[in-house]
């Protein structure tokens, strides 16, 4: 009671103090979600304003921990809050409602207290769920759903028992509602049923029974149970039927317990790949070896030479039987410091499978035990150990500086750390991610200083500057090595830098933040600045490397712009690199780029201002972005248009678009009549509607088709909704519909067109062209 009332009032004067989110909420900064989830709903029973009706301010105390609870469960809010504090939050954690006390009570994270179930969202639910090496069953539901609730001792007790089977979930559709949106869950609880190396989802029909639910899951198992007749026997007992893989036998018959199928099946899944499993019915005495009592038999891997059969008829249920298994498989394999530096060798020829390997000091008995059930969740891995108490030196150069802590040696050489949790489901994720990225290297202080200094010539490399306390950098760290397959690392290389380890180098360097990501490309350096998604990084790479926006400097300004020649559009982004606004806009601008890229008339640039200042005080930019637009038409700096509209991409084209020299004809109903049915010329015909939203979005491609098929056709619109009889007079019936007229193979001075598809200017164009007949021979400024 003492203890506990210290807490409240230590709570109470954090709240007066506004002390950070973390120490509000008692929690470290490396806290998972499910961790603040839990801290959360501890201090709102105590908390809460319904339990504390004496004190006036307990409204707002508790207003202060939903506000830190609502910024830390949010990834973009919490990297926010730990780069720039409350200030960088911009007002987007103002709370001022919140639950009932019986909500946090009874309904708030339902399975987190349970280690069966794995708690999804929206960071790792497709890269745990799809294409797994187990089958998944996973519960969507609500806490505010009666049913759900029903349903949680239901799906406690078929996790439990299928602990190991299979792997069970639960996604919170109240916190990750976008999950269950995107797959379709539509009412509470949802059951989802996944089979091994699967990304589509089968919904689970059946009755929410522990029954019903447990017999769905044991019809699709297929785990492999052989049946072996006498002579194959006689030959396990003889150490003939030796194989690399332990052999378990469930031997049957009148006097013996071999458990039943159900189990034997649960058994067989547990171990999958793993222990070849038979079934050997024996009514009477089997061999004088084996007892008449016995019911399971395990053959280590062996020859005649060292064969020994055990038997494990102690074991009264599945948990016992699979807790003596895991007993008598090998260890995994101890490691010396001249082993891994053989085993690296090996994997720089890129011809043998990877090694997760463990580092521990002292006794390494349960993390022995946790290694032998790795291989059931971990497939084409070699798995190791290496004590650091005996190998301080490999350790340190490795930076392993925690333990036990888990890494990954992979084909080719590379190696990398582990920063998450130790459960075995997480190793295993990083195990799997971390293998297939090859091209990921956690970078030692020499190669750091070596790619900084540029002493690699034209290597192009993605560096991602991060601390391991840092949750925006751990869950950034998966999308790296996402981007990474996307690239061959004759291109570019991918490395990680632990700021913890090398936080001289950091310093010297200049890095403030976590996580702080760039490509350095020959003497380039450009900074990623966008979200940090695996997309995003592809985006930023090929856009650095083959970019779309033309950069201008001080030397190329008065060449490209002064000199300006009438036919050439220019627009020009002025921006700062420590812009917020800035750096929002660098992505929807390059998407303006390469839209316009088709027309070779139209140059999209950036002046980086700080870099080069004199130049934007000369042209007096005052403020960042400024976005200028010198149009066709005239020569240099005569004529300039200053955009203030909203920095999207649709807008911004649309804008630009509009100073095209090839307008679109806005038709009438006559005008169709006369220009376009009883014309000579060929038509490309837009029919809309202004209220449209996809209408809107052809408009500047609609517009960029025009300049490209200058000459060839003439492009037109109708709007549907003021000419509505003419638009279904010829068939319209859908907004946007593109109608051409006036082709060679059309009836002259007919209503009927050819409709085509297209959503982009160039699509639009190809086909186009393809009913006109014509060979399309435009030449494109690569820039």
């Amino acid at each position: 009671m003492y203890k506990t009332l210290i807490f409240i009032i230590l709570i109470s004067f954090s709240l007066v103090l506004g002390e950070d989110y973390y120490k509000l909420l008692g929690l470290e900064r490396t806290a998972d979600q499910r961790e603040i989830r839990k801290a959360f709903k501890k201090l709102a029973v105590t908390q809460h304003p319904d339990k504390n009706t004496d004190d006036p301010q307990a409204h707002d105390k508790f207003v202060k921990l939903t506000s830190a609870y609502e910024v830390l469960k949010d990834p973009d809010l919490r990297k926010k809050y730990d780069l720039y504090g409350e200030e960088g939050l911009d007002g987007s954690n103002k709370r001022n409602q919140y639950h009932s006390w019986t909500y946090y009570q009874n309904n708030f994270g339902i399975y987190d207290d349970d280690p069966q179930i794995v708690t999804l969202n929206s960071n790792d639910y497709f890269e745990n769920v799809f294409e797994s090496e187990k089958m998944w069953l996973i519960n969507f539901y609500s806490p505010m759903c009666s049913h759900c609730h029903h349903l949680a001792p239901v799906w406690r007790k078929v996790a439990k028992e299928l602990e190991g089977v299979i792997r069970v979930g639960a996604v919170n559709c109240e916190d990750d509602w976008h999950i269950c949106s995107q797959i379709g869950i539509q009412s509470y609880p949802t059951l989802m049923h996944y089979p091994k190396n699967s990304k589509h989802g089968v919904r689970y029909s059946g009755e929410k029974t522990h029954e019903a639910i447990l017999q769905f899951v044991l019809e699709r198992l297929d785990a492999k149970i052989d049946k072996i007749n006498k002579k194959v026997w006689n030959h396990l007992l003889k150490g003939v039927q030796s194989t690399e893989k332990p052999t378990l036998v469930f031997i049957c018959g009148s006097n013996r317990y071999c458990f039943t199928s159900d189990e034997r099946l649960k058994v067989a899944e547990i171990f999958d790949k793993m222990i070849n499993i038979n079934i050997f019915t024996c009514d009477k005495k089997c061999d004088d070896k084996i007892s008449e009592d016995a019911g399971v038999v395990y053959f280590p891997p062996g020859n005649e030479n060292a064969w020994k059969s055990i038997s494990l008829e102690d074991a009264s249920d599945v948990d016992e039987l699979v807790k003596k298994i895991l007993e008598q498989l090998p260890e995994p394999q101890d490691i010396s410091d001249s082993d891994f530096e053989k085993i690296k060798k090996g994997l720089e020829s890129r011809e043998e499978d990877g090694w997760l390997i463990c580092f521990y000091v002292g006794h390494a008995t349960e993390l022995d035990v946790q290694l032998k059930k790795l291989p059931s969740m971990v497939r084409d891995m070699n798995l190791g150990k290496i004590n650091c108490g005996r190998y301080a030196k490999l350790c340190s150069n490795l930076n392993v500086n925690r333990y036990p802590a888990w890494g990954v040696l992979k084909p080719g050489g590379a190696f990398e750390l582990s920063h998450g949790k130790n459960t075995i489901n997480d190793i295993a994720r990083f195990a799997k991610n971390s293998i297939k990225a090859t091209n990921v290297w956690a970078l030692s202080a020499d190669k750091i200083l070596s790619i900084l200094q540029r002493k690699n010539g034209n290597e192009a490399w993605f560096v991602d500057w991060y601390a391991p306390w840092c949750p925006p950098c751990i869950q950034f760290l998966p999308e790296v090595r996402k981007a990474s397959l996307e690239f061959d690392s004759v291109s570019v290389h991918f490395g990680t830098v632990d700021c913890t380890v090398h936080s001289n180098i950091c310093r010297q360097y200049n890095i403030r933040s976590y996580p702080t990501a760039m490509l350095i490309n020959g003497t380039n350096t450009y900074q990623f600045t966008v979200q940090k998604t695996a997309s995003n990084i592809v985006q930023f790479i090929n856009e650095a490397m083959h970019p779309s926006v033309i950069q201008i400097t001080g030397k190329t300004f008065n060449q490209r712009l002064v000199k300006k020649k009438t036919k050439l559009l220019w627009v020009v982004d002025y921006f700062a690199p420590w812009c917020g606004p800035c750096q929002q806009l660098a992505p929807e601008w390059t998407a303006v780029a390469k839209a316009l890229r088709p027309l070779t008339f139209v140059k999209i640039a950036n002046v980086d201002c700080e870099a080069e200042s004199a130049l934007c005080r000369s042209q007096g930019i005052q403020s960042y972005p400024t976005i200028r637009l010198y149009p066709s038409g005239s020569e240099g700096l005569s004529t300039v248009a200053l955009y203030n509209g909203q920095r999207d991409f649709f807008s911004m084209l649309l804008w630009i678009t509009g100073f095209f020299p090839v307008k679109v004809k806005d038709l009438s109903s006559s005008s169709f009549q006369n220009e376009v049915v009883k014309g000579k010329e060929a038509w490309l015909v837009d029919f809309y509607a202004p209220w449209c939203g996809h209408c809107q979005k052809l408009e500047p491609h609609y517009n960029i088709a025009a300049q490209l098929l200058e000459g060839k056709i003439r492009l037109g619109r109708l709007n549907c909704e003021i000419y509505r009889q003419q638009c279904q007079q010829v068939g319209v019936r859908a907004y946007p519909t593109l109608m051409v007229y006036g082709a060679k193979s059309s009836r002259k001075n007919s209503i009927e067109g050819y409709r085509i598809d297209g959503e982009k200017a160039e699509e639009i164009q190809r086909n186009v062209l393809k009913i006109l007949n014509i060979k399309n021979n435009a030449n494109h400024d690569e820039l």
